[in-house]
């Protein structure tokens, strides 16, 4: 269930421990019986914290809609803090007078010079921990080995320097002729960053189907579900946000450089690019080596990570299919057909298309991004519908994930 899979994310990240995954179907009956193999540490109650509070409870399939509703209001609330922050000192580098007043000159000053190096310790030990975390993914076995200096450790730990550096030298000239740019190891920390989020974000979403038995206080018993209901409450309402964010506050935003003005999302993507130092957040395309290299696209992580859970969605309704296929008795060669992940990542194929032509009408301003999410979700949902309609599988897709004790058992 979506617990435990936390449960093994946290002791893949803290604890350097490394799983392999059987091709089971994560959340049905026959989990128990066929869980993944770990190896670094034994088995404990202690490393089952959110197993114990989400899939032991009754409620467990609550759990997804509960995280669809508040997300959109967390972001909403992360996004409000750091603009405030933003605001809070850039105004007082412009006009001290009042914060002066009631911090001091000095301390202001102090705070100024120390807060870029203070949010960034935090977010440099998550980038070390997330690109490790990535690095041992991609092993081809478990290993037993989870000694801090083991080589994924220390190729992460060299990797998220290397992107740091990359903010002060760019590029590093090789020979007098070779030119080395550290740039797109800022992105591989982001998606490393991004895919960690993903896979811990995900299973949540993802909704399981459970027997309905009103007579037992017990867990009921999970079986295998596509409905996307869930996954799409969530990503409905970030699309939202998105574009509330940008549309909704544009006309309230700070100018920054151009007359045009700067949304709020905009403002805290702004500062995150001149920053001194750098912090994750950001996807870019980098034009130009050393001082010349200039920003042409940027992309935010949410971009990145919301539309992946939906893939991640594609990846486990073809897992059901697939599983399901296999145990039914087959009384003809079935037709070939569009798989779900095929489908989402057409969807957002097609939605980034969308969204560089509408960019092109400088619709916010010369320069002026737009919220991606708008042109992104709605076409990989539309994707997914038009798949499952040739498929004949729009109840399953659209439907309810709960079902009747008797279906279940059929």
């Amino acid at each position: 269930g979506p617990g435990m899979a936390l449960d093994n994310l946290n002791r893949e990240v803290l604890k350097g421990e490394s799983f392999v995954y059987n091709d089971g179907i994560v959340g049905s009956v026959d989990d128990d019986d066929k869980e993944e193999e770990v190896v670094g540490s034994d088995d404990d109650d202690d490393d089952k914290l959110f197993a114990t509070l989400v899939d032991d409870s009754p409620q467990s399939t609550k759990v997804g809609s509960a995280i669809a509703l508040t997300l959109p209001l967390l972001l909403g609330g992360s996004l409000a803090l750091s603009y405030s922050l933003i605001s809070f000192f850039k105004d007082a580098g412009i006009d001290g007078s009042s914060t002066s007043s009631i911090i001091g000159d000095e301390y202001l000053s102090a705070i100024q010079g120390l807060l870029p190096y203070l949010t960034s310790i935090p977010s440099m030990a998550l980038c070390v921990l997330f690109v490790a975390t990535e690095f041992r993914s991609v092993s081809a076995k478990a290993s037993s080995n989870t000694s801090l200096l083991r080589a994924e450790n220390i190729a992460a730990l060299l990797y998220v320097a290397g992107a740091y550096i990359a903010k002060v030298y760019p590029t590093i000239t090789i020979g007098g002729e070779w030119n080395l740019d550290l740039g797109p190891l800022q992105n591989g920390v982001n998606i490393a960053f991004a895919a960690t989020v993903v896979r811990a974000l995900s299973p949540f979403l993802i909704s399981y189907s459970s027997t309905l038995d009103s007579s037992s206080t017990a867990s009921p018993p999970k079986v295998p579900s596509i409905s996307i209901q869930t996954m799409a409450l969530a990503l409905i309402g970030v699309t939202m946000f998105d574009g509330i964010s940008v549309f909704g506050t544009v006309a309230n935003a700070a100018t920054i450089d151009t007359v045009a003005p700067a949304s709020v999302m905009e403002t805290v993507a702004t500062y995150k690019a001149d920053a001194q130092l750098w912090n994750p957040g950001l996807l870019s395309v980098v034009v130009g080596h050393s001082q010349n290299a200039k920003i042409t696209e940027a992309l935010g992580l949410g971009d990145v990570v919301f539309p992946a859970c939906l893939v991640a969605w594609g990846f486990f309704a073809d897992a059901v299919s697939k599983s399901t296929d296999a145990t039914a008795e087959a009384e003809e060669v079935p037709k070939r057909q569009i798989s779900y992940t095929t489908a989402t990542t057409a969807g957002y194929v097609i939605g980034s298309a969308a969204t560089e032509i509408v960019g092109t009408f400088s619709l916010l301003g010369s320069g002026r991004g737009l919220p991606a999410l708008i042109f992104l979700i709605p076409s990989m949902l539309i994707a997914v519908t038009t798949v499952a309609a040739s498929r004949g599988e729009l109840n399953e897709v659209w439907g309810s994930s709960d079902v009747d004790e008797s279906d279940a058992s059929d």
